[in-house]
Protein backbone atom coordinates (compact mmCIF):
# COMPACT_ATOMS: atom_id res chain seq x y z
CA UNK A 1 0.00 0.00 0.00
CA UNK A 2 2.83 2.33 0.94
CA UNK A 3 4.61 1.64 -2.35
CA UNK A 4 1.44 2.50 -4.27
CA UNK A 5 1.18 5.83 -2.46
CA UNK A 6 4.83 6.62 -3.18
CA UNK A 7 4.42 5.76 -6.88
CA UNK A 8 1.29 7.91 -7.10
CA UNK A 9 3.09 10.81 -5.42
CA UNK A 10 6.08 10.53 -7.77
CA UNK A 11 3.74 10.40 -10.75
CA UNK A 12 1.96 13.56 -9.57
CA UNK A 13 5.27 15.35 -9.12
CA UNK A 14 6.37 14.37 -12.66
CA UNK A 15 3.05 15.51 -14.17
CA UNK A 16 3.10 18.80 -12.25
CA UNK A 17 6.73 19.37 -13.28
CA UNK A 18 5.83 18.79 -16.93
CA UNK A 19 2.87 21.16 -16.66
CA UNK A 20 5.02 23.77 -14.96
CA UNK A 21 7.67 23.44 -17.65
CA UNK A 22 5.02 23.86 -20.33
CA UNK A 23 3.52 26.95 -18.68
CA UNK A 24 6.91 28.56 -18.13
CA UNK A 25 8.40 27.73 -21.53
CA UNK A 26 5.46 28.48 -23.80
CA UNK A 27 4.77 31.95 -25.16
CA UNK A 28 1.43 33.63 -24.70
CA UNK A 29 0.39 34.98 -28.07
CA UNK A 30 -1.86 38.01 -28.49
CA UNK A 31 -5.06 37.29 -30.39
CA UNK A 32 -6.64 40.30 -32.03
CA UNK A 33 -9.99 41.26 -30.57
CA UNK A 34 -12.84 43.24 -32.04
CA UNK A 35 -12.54 46.98 -31.97
CA UNK A 36 -15.25 49.12 -30.41
CA UNK A 37 -16.39 52.53 -31.52
CA UNK A 38 -13.98 54.55 -33.63
CA UNK A 39 -11.59 56.65 -31.54
CA UNK A 40 -10.71 60.24 -32.33
CA UNK A 41 -7.02 60.75 -33.27
CA UNK A 42 -6.31 62.82 -30.15
CA UNK A 43 -7.51 60.01 -27.86
CA UNK A 44 -5.88 57.31 -30.00
CA UNK A 45 -2.55 59.15 -29.75
CA UNK A 46 -2.84 59.29 -25.94
CA UNK A 47 -3.59 55.56 -25.84
CA UNK A 48 -0.53 54.84 -28.03
CA UNK A 49 1.70 56.82 -25.68
CA UNK A 50 0.19 55.23 -22.55
CA UNK A 51 0.65 51.69 -23.93
CA UNK A 52 4.10 51.98 -25.48
CA UNK A 53 6.86 49.64 -24.38
CA UNK A 54 8.25 50.42 -20.91
CA UNK A 55 11.99 49.76 -20.63
CA UNK A 56 15.35 51.28 -19.79
CA UNK A 57 17.48 48.63 -21.47
CA UNK A 58 16.42 46.19 -24.16
CA UNK A 59 18.23 43.50 -26.11
CA UNK A 60 17.12 40.87 -28.58
CA UNK A 61 18.56 38.24 -30.87
CA UNK A 62 17.19 38.05 -34.39
CA UNK A 63 17.47 36.52 -37.82
CA UNK A 64 16.60 38.51 -40.91
CA UNK A 65 16.17 38.19 -44.64
CA UNK A 66 17.02 41.16 -46.85
CA UNK A 67 15.46 41.33 -50.30
CA UNK A 68 17.02 43.53 -53.00
CA UNK A 69 15.19 42.99 -56.27
CA UNK A 70 15.74 39.35 -57.26
CA UNK A 71 18.58 38.90 -54.74
CA UNK A 72 18.20 38.06 -51.07
CA UNK A 73 20.56 37.58 -48.16
CA UNK A 74 20.12 35.99 -44.74
CA UNK A 75 21.79 37.43 -41.64
CA UNK A 76 21.47 37.09 -37.89
CA UNK A 77 22.56 39.23 -35.01
CA UNK A 78 21.86 41.05 -31.79
CA UNK A 79 20.52 44.49 -30.96
CA UNK A 80 21.07 46.24 -27.63
CA UNK A 81 19.30 49.46 -26.74
CA UNK A 82 19.52 51.97 -23.92
CA UNK A 83 16.41 54.10 -24.18
CA UNK A 84 16.96 57.55 -25.73
CA UNK A 85 20.72 57.00 -25.56
CA UNK A 86 22.20 54.29 -27.77
CA UNK A 87 21.41 51.49 -30.23
CA UNK A 88 24.09 48.84 -30.74
CA UNK A 89 23.78 46.34 -33.61
CA UNK A 90 25.92 43.30 -34.42
CA UNK A 91 25.33 41.50 -37.72
CA UNK A 92 26.53 37.95 -38.31
CA UNK A 93 26.56 35.53 -41.22
CA UNK A 94 27.50 31.87 -40.82
CA UNK A 95 28.16 32.66 -37.14
CA UNK A 96 30.86 35.19 -38.01
CA UNK A 97 30.39 38.88 -37.21
CA UNK A 98 30.55 40.88 -40.40
CA UNK A 99 29.48 44.33 -39.24
CA UNK A 100 28.83 46.36 -36.11
CA UNK A 101 27.06 49.67 -35.61
CA UNK A 102 26.64 52.12 -32.71
CA UNK A 103 23.98 54.80 -33.06
CA UNK A 104 23.37 57.68 -30.66
CA UNK A 105 21.21 60.81 -30.86
CA UNK A 106 23.78 62.67 -32.93
CA UNK A 107 26.26 60.11 -34.23
CA UNK A 108 26.57 56.93 -36.27
CA UNK A 109 29.58 54.62 -36.09
CA UNK A 110 29.91 51.61 -38.38
CA UNK A 111 32.58 48.99 -39.04
CA UNK A 112 32.55 46.41 -41.82
CA UNK A 113 34.90 43.60 -40.86
CA UNK A 114 34.59 41.93 -44.25
CA UNK A 115 36.12 44.75 -46.30
CA UNK A 116 37.89 46.46 -43.35
CA UNK A 117 36.12 49.82 -43.66
CA UNK A 118 34.53 52.16 -41.14
CA UNK A 119 32.38 55.26 -40.80
CA UNK A 120 32.23 57.70 -37.89
CA UNK A 121 29.95 60.67 -38.38
CA UNK A 122 26.30 61.70 -38.36
CA UNK A 123 23.03 60.31 -39.74
CA UNK A 124 24.05 61.19 -43.29
CA UNK A 125 25.48 57.66 -43.46
CA UNK A 126 22.12 55.96 -42.79
CA UNK A 127 20.23 58.41 -44.97
CA UNK A 128 22.68 57.67 -47.78
CA UNK A 129 22.46 53.90 -47.29
CA UNK A 130 18.66 53.68 -47.19
CA UNK A 131 17.88 56.73 -49.34
CA UNK A 132 15.25 57.87 -46.84
CA UNK A 133 15.21 60.39 -44.00
CA UNK A 134 16.03 58.75 -40.66
CA UNK A 135 16.84 59.97 -37.18
CA UNK A 136 17.47 58.31 -33.83
CA UNK A 137 13.93 58.66 -32.49
CA UNK A 138 12.46 57.15 -35.64
CA UNK A 139 14.82 54.16 -35.59
CA UNK A 140 14.25 53.54 -31.88
CA UNK A 141 10.48 53.67 -32.35
CA UNK A 142 10.55 51.21 -35.27
CA UNK A 143 12.54 48.67 -33.25
CA UNK A 144 10.26 48.96 -30.18
CA UNK A 145 6.88 48.91 -31.96
CA UNK A 146 6.21 52.52 -30.93
CA UNK A 147 4.44 55.41 -32.61
CA UNK A 148 6.39 58.34 -34.02
CA UNK A 149 5.55 61.38 -36.12
CA UNK A 150 6.86 61.74 -39.66
CA UNK A 151 8.26 64.30 -40.06
CA UNK A 152 9.07 65.21 -36.45
CA UNK A 153 6.86 68.25 -35.68
CA UNK A 154 7.91 71.45 -33.94
CA UNK A 155 4.45 71.79 -32.39
CA UNK A 156 3.35 68.43 -30.97
CA UNK A 157 -0.20 69.40 -30.00
CA UNK A 158 -0.81 70.92 -33.44
CA UNK A 159 0.51 67.77 -35.14
CA UNK A 160 -1.87 65.61 -33.10
CA UNK A 161 -4.84 67.87 -33.83
CA UNK A 162 -4.09 67.73 -37.57
CA UNK A 163 -4.52 63.93 -37.69
CA UNK A 164 -7.79 62.56 -39.01
CA UNK A 165 -9.71 59.33 -38.61
CA UNK A 166 -9.38 56.75 -41.35
CA UNK A 167 -11.36 53.54 -41.79
CA UNK A 168 -10.35 49.95 -41.18
CA UNK A 169 -12.74 47.12 -40.42
CA UNK A 170 -10.71 45.62 -37.56
CA UNK A 171 -8.08 48.19 -36.53
CA UNK A 172 -8.14 51.76 -35.26
CA UNK A 173 -6.74 54.11 -37.86
CA UNK A 174 -5.54 57.70 -38.12
CA UNK A 175 -3.74 59.63 -40.84
CA UNK A 176 -2.07 62.98 -41.37
CA UNK A 177 -4.40 63.68 -44.33
CA UNK A 178 -7.83 62.32 -45.12
CA UNK A 179 -8.05 59.06 -47.05
CA UNK A 180 -10.36 60.76 -49.53
CA UNK A 181 -7.75 63.39 -50.32
CA UNK A 182 -4.97 60.80 -50.56
CA UNK A 183 -6.94 58.60 -52.95
CA UNK A 184 -8.14 61.57 -54.99
CA UNK A 185 -4.75 63.16 -55.58
CA UNK A 186 -2.15 60.45 -55.16
CA UNK A 187 -3.72 57.09 -55.97
CA UNK A 188 -6.47 57.41 -58.58
CA UNK A 189 -4.89 60.43 -60.29
CA UNK A 190 -8.11 61.08 -62.21
CA UNK A 191 -7.41 64.79 -62.42
CA UNK A 192 -3.65 65.09 -61.85
CA UNK A 193 -2.84 68.22 -63.84
CA UNK A 194 -3.63 70.81 -61.15
CA UNK A 195 -1.84 68.79 -58.49
CA UNK A 196 1.17 68.14 -60.71
CA UNK A 197 1.55 71.87 -61.39
CA UNK A 198 1.50 72.52 -57.66
CA UNK A 199 3.97 69.73 -57.09
CA UNK A 200 6.31 71.06 -59.80
CA UNK A 201 6.26 74.48 -58.14
CA UNK A 202 7.13 72.98 -54.76
CA UNK A 203 10.02 71.04 -56.32
CA UNK A 204 11.37 74.07 -58.21
CA UNK A 205 11.21 76.17 -55.03
CA UNK A 206 13.29 73.60 -53.13
CA UNK A 207 16.03 72.85 -55.68
CA UNK A 208 19.40 73.41 -54.04
CA UNK A 209 17.88 73.97 -50.61
CA UNK A 210 19.04 71.97 -47.61
CA UNK A 211 16.29 69.39 -46.89
CA UNK A 212 16.28 70.34 -43.20
CA UNK A 213 15.35 73.92 -44.17
CA UNK A 214 12.43 72.93 -46.41
CA UNK A 215 8.97 73.53 -44.99
CA UNK A 216 6.31 72.28 -47.38
CA UNK A 217 3.01 74.11 -47.15
CA UNK A 218 0.99 72.30 -44.45
CA UNK A 219 3.17 69.24 -45.20
CA UNK A 220 0.64 68.31 -47.87
CA UNK A 221 3.20 66.20 -49.73
CA UNK A 222 4.19 64.18 -46.67
CA UNK A 223 1.75 61.51 -45.47
CA UNK A 224 1.49 59.19 -42.52
CA UNK A 225 -1.09 56.44 -41.99
CA UNK A 226 -1.14 54.47 -38.72
CA UNK A 227 -3.22 51.41 -37.86
CA UNK A 228 -3.51 50.36 -34.22
CA UNK A 229 -4.38 47.08 -32.52
CA UNK A 230 -7.50 47.21 -30.31
CA UNK A 231 -6.98 46.29 -26.64
CA UNK A 232 -3.18 46.60 -26.80
CA UNK A 233 -3.10 50.02 -28.49
CA UNK A 234 0.16 49.16 -30.20
CA UNK A 235 1.06 49.94 -33.80
CA UNK A 236 -0.02 47.17 -36.19
CA UNK A 237 1.29 48.82 -39.33
CA UNK A 238 2.39 52.25 -40.52
CA UNK A 239 2.82 53.82 -43.95
CA UNK A 240 4.94 56.94 -44.54
CA UNK A 241 5.43 58.75 -47.82
CA UNK A 242 7.27 61.84 -48.98
CA UNK A 243 5.64 62.44 -52.34
CA UNK A 244 8.14 65.06 -53.52
CA UNK A 245 11.18 62.92 -52.74
CA UNK A 246 9.36 59.79 -53.98
CA UNK A 247 10.24 58.02 -50.74
CA UNK A 248 7.99 55.65 -48.82
CA UNK A 249 8.33 53.38 -45.81
CA UNK A 250 5.93 50.63 -44.76
CA UNK A 251 6.31 48.84 -41.42
CA UNK A 252 4.17 45.92 -40.24
CA UNK A 253 4.43 44.08 -36.92
CA UNK A 254 3.36 40.50 -36.36
CA UNK A 255 3.33 37.62 -33.86
CA UNK A 256 3.00 39.58 -30.64
CA UNK A 257 3.93 37.57 -27.54
CA UNK A 258 3.86 38.33 -23.84
CA UNK A 259 7.38 38.97 -22.47
CA UNK A 260 7.81 40.15 -18.88
CA UNK A 261 4.17 41.33 -18.76
CA UNK A 262 4.53 43.31 -22.00
CA UNK A 263 3.60 42.31 -25.53
CA UNK A 264 6.43 42.46 -28.03
CA UNK A 265 6.40 41.70 -31.76
CA UNK A 266 8.44 38.74 -32.94
CA UNK A 267 8.29 39.87 -36.56
CA UNK A 268 9.00 43.27 -38.14
CA UNK A 269 8.46 43.59 -41.89
CA UNK A 270 9.99 46.76 -43.39
CA UNK A 271 9.62 47.88 -47.01
CA UNK A 272 11.43 50.94 -48.37
CA UNK A 273 10.72 52.44 -51.78
CA UNK A 274 12.91 55.17 -53.28
CA UNK A 275 13.92 56.24 -56.81
CA UNK A 276 17.21 54.39 -56.30
CA UNK A 277 16.12 51.04 -54.91
CA UNK A 278 13.36 49.18 -53.04
CA UNK A 279 14.69 46.87 -50.31
CA UNK A 280 12.55 44.76 -47.99
CA UNK A 281 13.80 43.58 -44.59
CA UNK A 282 11.96 40.85 -42.67
CA UNK A 283 13.20 40.58 -39.09
CA UNK A 284 12.31 37.53 -36.97
CA UNK A 285 13.07 38.15 -33.30
CA UNK A 286 14.08 35.01 -31.42
CA UNK A 287 14.44 36.22 -27.83
CA UNK A 288 14.03 39.39 -25.75
CA UNK A 289 15.68 40.63 -22.58
CA UNK A 290 14.14 43.67 -20.90
CA UNK A 291 16.07 45.76 -18.36
CA UNK A 292 19.09 43.53 -17.87
CA UNK A 293 21.22 44.62 -14.94
CA UNK A 294 24.24 45.33 -17.13
CA UNK A 295 24.57 46.08 -20.81
CA UNK A 296 27.68 47.00 -22.78
CA UNK A 297 28.10 48.59 -26.21
CA UNK A 298 31.62 47.52 -27.26
CA UNK A 299 32.90 49.39 -30.29
CA UNK A 300 36.46 49.85 -31.49
CA UNK A 301 37.75 50.99 -34.88
CA UNK A 302 40.97 49.34 -36.00
CA UNK A 303 43.78 51.56 -37.27
CA UNK A 304 43.99 49.23 -40.27
CA UNK A 305 40.45 50.03 -41.44
CA UNK A 306 39.80 52.49 -44.25
CA UNK A 307 37.28 55.29 -43.76
CA UNK A 308 34.11 55.24 -45.87
CA UNK A 309 33.60 58.47 -47.81
CA UNK A 310 30.02 59.51 -48.64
Amino acid sequence: MLNKVKKRTIRHIVILSCLLFFVVSCKVAFVEGRKGENIRPQKLYRELIDHQLVYDNLSFKFSAKIYMGEDDQEVSGMIRMQKDTAIWISLRSFNIEGARMLITKDSVKFINRLDKTYYAGDFAFLINQFDIDLDYNMLQAILTNSFFFYPQPDDLSKAVSNFKQCYDSSLYCMSSISQRKYVKYYVDEKNPERWERKLEKEISDTVGVNPSEINYQTNEFVFQFVKVLPDLFRVHDMFLENYIQQQSLYIEYGKLYLVDNQYLPHKIDIEITTPRFAPRIVINIESFTIDAESMSFPFKISDKYEEIEL
